[in-house]
């Protein structure tokens, strides 16, 4: 099972490298954009359009990735005081009823988008800018696809998890492991500063001989 998820998982973390590198090539383009408008007026339709292609086409691609490292936006306020099995068997019943038939919709959908522009050979509503608009509304139905992978992905890891509970992290990713890791230097840091406490009071309280001794 494991080993499934590991495999959906690797398209999701290739495209999201890739993202990042389109984000790389994307600051490259808007400063070779912005020094060319404001110092030699050589301002440019297309540089406008590749910016937000480059922009759609990068968060499009890790919008998967971000899901399969729990690194996305939770608006929740209950979970957080759950135990992990329970946050698991949440996570499976939202990745059933809810993420996949919902990206499947949409998927759909945005498939039926891409093609109609692909027919229609739609192109830049400006003049002079880029054409064949089919390309960067192809990524749409793509990054729904990663998305919907790396939904199965958690889901068989939350199942292995509450079937086995082998991974004391718990099936999250690296958000908990990082959360758990955090917590016990919490507890060994404050547990070493207990029993040094506990050492000095202990030598304070042994006090000067009896002079009744003496």
């Amino acid at each position: 099972m494991l080993a499934l998820a590991e495999r959906l998982a690797l398209p999701v973390r290739l495209a999201h490298r890739v993202g990042g590198w389109l984000l790389l090539v994307l600051a490259l383009v808007i400063g070779y954009d912005v020094v060319g408008r404001k110092f030699f007026d050589t301002g440019s339709v297309v540089l406008q359009d590749l910016e937000w292609h480059l922009h759609g086409a990068a968060l499009l691609l890790g919008f998967g990735g971000a899901y399969l490292k729990d690194a996305h936006v939770r608006v929740d306020l209950l979970r957080e005081r759950l135990g992990m099995r329970t946050k698991a068997r949440m996570e499976v019943f939202g990745i059933l009823v809810f993420m996949i038939p919902y990206l499947a919709i949409l998927a759909f959908f945005a498939v039926e988008f891409a093609v109609r522009a692909y027919l229609s050979g739609e192109g830049s509503v400006a003049g002079g800018g880029l054409p064949q608009r089919w390309i960067i509304k192809s990524f749409l139905p793509l990054g729904l696809v990663l998305v919907v992978l790396s939904a199965l992905s958690v889901l068989l890891k939350c199942l292995h998890y509450l079937r086995d509970g082998a991974d004391i992290s718990g099936p999250f990713g690296s958000r908990s492991k990082s959360r758990m890791t955090s917590n016990r230097n919490d507890l060994s840091s404050e547990s070493c500063s207990t029993s040094l406490k506990e050492r000095a009071e202990s030598r304070n309280q042994v006090g000067p001989p009896d002079c009744d001794l003496l």
